[in-house]
């Protein structure tokens, strides 16, 4: 989450008297639906004369099938590279004179692009994108260096970091089941194996209005922008099929999972154990989704590792000083099911069979004895803090608002949080912590440098 230093004069407020979310408070946007199936939602911010223009796909790595890794991220680069009204490089040299930015990004849930320009620029944005939307033009000679910069683009980054190295192998095993488990760039074999008609295949099958919402945020509202959607956006063709999005189920374990492997291009040891857990619209190996528990299981990440004062940094780093840092993280937006993460670096010349029964001790007095009110009313109002300062800005605001609905929201639900978060008890907390740290569902992941790192720990990976 972001932490800007502003949150800590809100938070100071906050603790000096009892905590307290406004639950009547919902994010002020609007929100309504072309006849096309486009979804359009417009977050106004009347600060400044700018505006935040985006389009988010509901397509991203988890809806790839085996042999075909990567292709949402690479059509994402595709993308960019013109239609017959635009040529490669319109859309860059436009929002370059008018003074703004913009990208794109790829991630297992969504493909999205965006540009930030001033208010005026909005209506030539709209153009490019809905333009691109429906008539991307790509040649051969367009897609095959497109496809070799991507190539290198993995060898540049992950193949070149031994820690993304071992965790692609590491989330190929936790995740068994879905497309959560190869990485978003794709395998290097599928890579080089692509052709243009897989492209083009992708795009005509997931680029489609009904399968995509137009998040607008800035000094912008509907009553001043939506004739300008109807002339770009509303005239791409109605509804098309587009295939259901499959949300396939990863299957129940019984014992946890523990990769350990040495790598000699390693400069810091890494220890880092995954709990499997509920998102906000996926339970465990297919449970229903009880609501509440994504939020309870945001303040435990919280109490456990969110901070310098929490238990995981007191007692490994401060106490019994085996780490220089202990952080405990969950992501609750995930179409799918999600994990609840622990990350330890430990201390120069600390062995790292001595991190796992250091984290299990705190983990046992977590589950034998609960966390407090204190801890719980601290959480609060760090979160609140936090995210109050974070969807103040109107590209966090975007992003999340993006987010939220291609992993399956509504605006209707997008501020059930803190709802949530007001109401939540110590008992909780509490239950979830019970429920989801248990062993069947860790898988722990330990790189070294040498062998003599791991202890009586030995290599399996």
């Amino acid at each position: 989450m972001l932490r800007p230093a502003v949150a800590a004069a809100m938070m100071l407020t906050l603790a000096q008297g009892a905590f307290a979310v406004t639950t009547s408070h919902t994010t002020p946007h609007e929100t309504y639906r072309l006849a096309n199936g486009l979804q359009v939602v417009i977050l106004p911010d009347t600060r400044v004369p700018v505006v935040t223009h985006s389009v988010w796909y509901n397509v991203g790595a988890m809806d790839e099938v085996a042999g075909k890794t990567g292709l949402a991220h690479m059509t994402e680069h595709l993308m960019f590279k013109g239609t017959p009204k635009n040529p490669a490089g319109t859309m860059d040299k436009l929002v370059q004179r008018r003074g703004g930015i913009l990208n794109a990004f790829t991630s297992y849930d969504f493909t999205a692009y965006f540009q930030k320009v001033p208010t005026p620029a909005l209506a030539e944005m709209m153009d490019l994108e809905a333009d691109r939307m429906n008539n991307l033009k790509l040649t051969e000679d367009e897609f095959q260096p497109e496809r070799k910069v991507v190539a290198e683009e993995r060898k540049l980054t992950t193949e070149a970091d031994p820690a993304d190295r071992f965790f692609e192998k590491v989330m190929r095993r936790h995740f068994s089941a879905t497309g959560y488990g190869h990485p978003i760039i794709g395998w290097a074999e599928d890579i080089q194996g692509y052709t243009k008609e897989d492209a083009l295949h992708w795009y005509k099958t997931h680029y489609a209005p009904n399968n995509a919402a137009l998040v607008l945020v800035g000094d912008v509202s509907k009553a001043q922008v939506a004739s300008m959607i109807e002339q770009t956006y509303g005239q791409l063709p109605k509804e098309q099929h587009v295939p259901k999005r499959e949300r396939p189920v990863e299957p129940a374990r019984t014992a946890p999972l523990e990769f350990v492997a040495v790598d000699t291009q390693v400069q810091v040891p890494v220890w880092h154990t995954l709990y499997r857990a509920p998102s906000s619209f996926a339970g465990v190996a297919g449970a229903k989704v009880q609501p509440g528990e994504a939020t309870a299981l945001w303040v435990l990440a919280e109490i456990l590792g969110g901070s310098d004062t929490a238990r995981l940094h007191r007692a490994l780093v401060l106490e019994q000083e085996l780490a220089d840092e202990a952080t405990s993280s969950y992501d609750a937006v995930r179409a799918l099911e999600t994990t609840f993460d622990i990350s330890v670096q430990p201390k120069e010349g600390v062995k790292l069979d001595k991190i796992l029964p250091a984290v299990r001790q705190v983990l046992a007095e977590l589950l034998a004895n609960g966390v407090t009110e204190a801890e719980l009313q601290k959480a609060k109002t760090t979160i609140l803090a936090d995210e109050t300062y974070a969807r103040d800005d109107s590209f966090t605001a975007m992003y999340r608002v993006g987010m939220w609905l291609t992993a399956g929201g509504t605006m209707a639900t997008f501020d059930d949080w803190r709802t949530e978060l007001a109401n939540l008890t110590v008992a909780q907390v509490n239950t979830v912590a019970k429920k989801y740290l248990v062993e069947p569902g860790r898988t722990t992941a330990i790189l070294a440098g040498t062998p003599g790192q791991l202890g009586s720990l030995k290599p399996n990976l």
